[in-house]
This record gives structure tokens, sequence and C-alpha cells, in this order.
């Protein structure tokens, strides 16, 4: 999963240039723009505090351009955030919202439909996931017929109450077919008790709202993966 949410940050910010021994001393981050990368990521709740320290560090900032007082804020800020995140579960129903959708996926999923969370930043990246595990599934002679998923800006959104917007096609491409999978897509996640807006247009994606955005962050320890 971390080498897909590397691409959230992808032409985000402007990265300063790596430092060499003659340069002058590093110029400080944008504390209040790191903060938010960071707050994103955690309540996201698809990254551990260590994976978020290494995304922030290694693919959000330049980590030999970064002065030793804003590295030691990062990783304070990035505890803080992870530290707040774990009291907020603490008074979390026991099946969220984002609990229904991963099992509505999970239904989707076993139909033959792939069902991804967080397919990398952009709808081609999501596309391109897709592509791939269909690719690899078939090697595997298991059949496909299309696919759902989310990416990285719609986690964003949903983030902002804005809704979850989910994209989905058929690998056959044919209208009729991608009009079966929204439809079967629909009646999956409202089977779960959450809402659907969708009009009826293949070129349109199925808008989950109002869902309100509640994913427990994997932990760091492996025994409890």
């Amino acid at each position: 999963m971390l080498s897909i949410l590397r691409r959230l940050f992808r032409g985000r910010a402007a990265k300063a240039p790596v430092r060499t021994a003659s340069d002058s001393p590093a110029e400080t981050i944008d504390r209040v723009d790191t903060a938010e990368r960071i707050a994103i990521l955690a309540r996201g709740g698809f990254e551990t505090e260590a994976s978020t320290l290494e995304t922030i560090l290694d693919e959000y900032l330049t980590p030999d351009a970064i002065d030793p007082d804003d590295r030691r804020w990062v990783e304070a800020e990035v505890a803080r955030a992870f530290a707040r995140k774990r009291e907020e579960e603490a008074t979390w129903p026991l099946e969220t919202d984002f609990d229904r959708l991963a099992i509505a996926f999970d239904a989707l999923d076993a139909g033959g439909i792939i069902a991804l969370h967080c397919a990398g930043y952009t709808r081609s990246d999501g596309i391109s996931d897709a592509a791939e595990v269909c690719h690899q599934r078939r090697e595997r002679g298991r059949a496909s017929r299309g696919f759902v998923f989310y990416h990285g800006q719609d986690v964003e959104s949903v983030l902002a109450d804005q809704g979850l917007y989910l994209a989905f096609g058929a690998f056959d491409e044919r209208d009729e077919t991608m009009a079966a999978i929204a439809a079967e897509i629909v009646a999956a996640v409202e089977a779960q008790g959450l809402r659907t807006r969708w009009e009826g247009d293949v070129g349109k994606r199925i808008l989950v709202h109002p869902i309100r955005w509640l994913k427990r962050s994997p932990s760091d320890d492996p025994r409890e993966g």
C-alpha cells in the first residue's frame, strides 16, 4: 500500500534541492502544509506511523535538505497525529461506514468485480492498478468482469465531507456491461446501509454520500497485522 500511496505526493509540493557539503544551510519547511499532509495520511487510515514518517520525509520532502530542527518537528508531528488518531479510534463504534464499505467491496470482489481501496492518487492510477490485478488473476485462472475503486484524491474529498466517488468499468468496455456492473456496485453498497447517488450514466462515477470516514490505521507491529 505504501508504494501506491507514495503517488499521493508526486507533484504536490516542490522539493528543496539536494544539499552538498558546500551548500548553505537548509531552508525551513512549511510546517502548516506539512502538518496537513501528515494529517491526511493519518486520518486516511491506510498508513502506519512509521510508513507515514517515511513517506513525508522521502516523498514529500527531501531528507538531505531538511534542517535538523525541522526533521525533529516532523517526527514529533507524526507521533502527535497518530496519538490523536488512536484516541479518536477508541471512541468509534465497533462497525464504521468504512467497515461497511469494505464488506461491500469484498462481496463485489468475490463476484468477479475487482474492488480496490485507495488505488493510487488519480483515476488513471486506479485503472492501471485494476488492469494489473486483472492480469494477475487471469494468469491464475480467475476471470474478472470489471472493477470499482476510489483513489487518493477521493480520500481527500471524503475527509472533507464531500462524499466518496467510486470509479467503475468493464473489461469488455461495453456500455451495457458497465451499466450492469454499476448496478451491482450500488446494490452491494446500499445493502450495507450506505446511500449512493448515480443517475445511470456510465460516464459518471457513483457517489457514496453521506459517509463518515472512520478507518482504523494499521499497526506498525507485525504481530497485530
